[in-house]
């Protein structure tokens, strides 16, 4: 395994894990806070390196969702930091979500790429199916936040 991979590798691993725990806990603390920051750069260090890859694999359908998911941890991180309107937490919640649902998302697509069978025909599978869920359990948390005037 090359440096570039092993990189990439461990920022996305990274992203995940500490992605799930400030999901998974209460937010707006400095926990909260410190571990958002460690996610957001392993984010975007993870979107970034994704295009090492270019010389050694050619284009790929991870090129462009790399820099769709690059755009979305901006975003999210910029809502949070800036807080430039009233929708701030709301927005800071969708795109932060959004963004750690790709990374979960490029790690399950590389599952089937690992096996050659069909590989971007179910890594496309994968996606879908990831993101299918998940945007069930995100639209209906943004609904509550919403509700209760987020």
């Amino acid at each position: 395994m090359d440096i570039i991979t092993i990189i990439h590798v461990t920022l996305a691993v990274t992203a995940t894990i500490s992605g799930a725990i400030v999901m998974s806990r209460k937010k707006g603390d400095i926990f909260h806070t410190k571990l958002g920051k460690l996610f957001v750069a392993s984010m975007v260090f993870v979107n970034i390196t994704a295009f090492a890859f270019l010389p050694k694999y050619g284009f790929t359908i991870f090129q462009p969702l790399a820099l769709w998911n690059l755009v979305w941890v901006i975003c999210g991180y910029y809502y949070a930091a800036k807080k430039p309107n009233k929708n701030w937490l709301i927005n800071h919640f969708y795109f932060m979500t959004y963004a750690y649902v790709g990374v979960v998302a490029a790690a399950v697509a590389r599952i089937p790429l690992s096996f050659g069978f069909f590989p971007y025909e179910s890594a496309f599978i994968a996606i879908a199916f990831v993101f299918g869920i998940s945007v069930y359990v995100i639209e209906k948390q943004g609904k509550k936040l919403r509700a209760i005037g987020v």
